[in-house]
């Protein structure tokens, strides 16, 4: 998955956004899943995924209160 800026995010519509949501969940529920299983190489990806689905979820509530 490409790793998305907050400017990438500002730009999306909220469908997209609650797309990516969806998509960026579903990463963080399959690299947890291999953290515990002790498969996953790239721990990052658990931080990163985390982090996104806060600016997402963020996004999604700036343009809904506006």
């Amino acid at each position: 998955m490409a790793n998305k800026k907050i400017k990438d995010f500002k730009t999306m519509k909220v469908e997209d956004l609650k797309v990516e949501l969806i998509a960026n969940r579903k990463l963080l529920f399959e690299s947890n899943f291999k953290h515990k299983m002790g498969q996953l190489k790239e721990s990052h990806t658990l931080k990163e995924a985390k982090r996104n689905i806060a600016r997402i979820k963020t996004e999604i509530n700036a343009k809904n209160g506006s």
